[in-house]
């Protein structure tokens, strides 16, 4: 689906005229409708704002592995928390045929039928709906993909198909390129757009999909005092506490 015809849908779902989401964004009606008729395209700043407005990730926005992205998560969840599928869809009220073909990627859960699954496995329907990467502005990230496969600003700059000042540029955050400049970037390295446009962290994933028990664990102040101890160690100290926890993890049984 395309991009502006996928603002529209959620615009209206979100119960927003155009008139009303212009507002909000600071535009003009007529440019709004231009880019939900994809006459016009938003700029990158634009994206965000709309990604906030709509309350929805710019990756669902633009529609890259939705259909996957739901179904490992809420089959990393739901084994998180220690839950089978009959006791999800009796926590959720969703039948565990559904959970199972969501899980299996051959059905898509709409907004609503999320929202249950993400309260009964106590995250937000957002968890489901982002791609998470680490919290770097898009010259970071566009400088740390490039460096990764070899390029250089120059190479970078010609399989864009932009000037080799303009890498430089939005490399050190001087210049916030547009969203077609940014499609041709991502192109160009072999990545999704949407890559470059997301805030969220990798923590936030991991945090979700800890079992209850442990997260309440992470509120006693014991607790609390051992993480901020380990905080502190050497990277051999680390190592070996790391060492012993797989050792218990595969021996719990002959040690309990």
């Amino acid at each position: 689906m395309a991009l502006g015809t996928t603002i529209r849908d959620f615009r209206k779902q979100r119960g927003f005229t155009l008139q009303m989401l212009s507002d909000q964004l600071g535009v003009s009606c007529s440019f709004l409708s231009a880019v939900e008729r994809g006459v016009k395209k938003p700029s990158v700043a634009m994206v965000k704002k709309l990604s906030d407005a709509l309350n929805i990730s710019p990756t669902y926005l633009f529609g890259i592995g939705t259909e996957k992205v739901y179904g490992e998560k809420i089959s990393f969840i739901r084994r998180g928390r220690s839950l089978t599928i009959e006791e999800l869809s009796e926590l959720s009220g969703v039948s565990p045929e559904r959970i199972q073909a969501y899980e299996d990627g051959t059905e898509e859960p709409d907004l609503e039928t999320l929202d249950h699954l993400g309260e009964a496995l106590s995250v937000t329907i957002r968890y489901f709906l982002e791609k998470s990467t680490d919290a770097l502005s898009i010259g970071e990230r566009v400088r740390r993909e490039r460096e990764k496969q070899g390029l250089t600003g120059v190479a970078l700059a010609d399989k864009a198909g932009i000037t080799p000042a303009m890498v430089s540029q939005i490399e050190n955050n001087q210049a916030e390129p547009s969203l077609d400049t940014l499609e041709n970037v991502a192109k160009a390295l072999g990545v999704s757009v949407c890559y470059f446009l997301l805030e969220q962290e990798d923590v936030d994933n991991l945090v979700a999909s800890l079992n209850t028990d442990v997260l309440s664990l992470l509120g006693d102040p014991r607790v609390q005092s051992v993480l901020r101890a380990v905080r502190d160690l050497e990277a051999g100290d680390l190592k070996f506490i790391l060492n012993y926890i797989q050792f218990y993890k595969r021996n719990r049984s002959l040690l309990d």
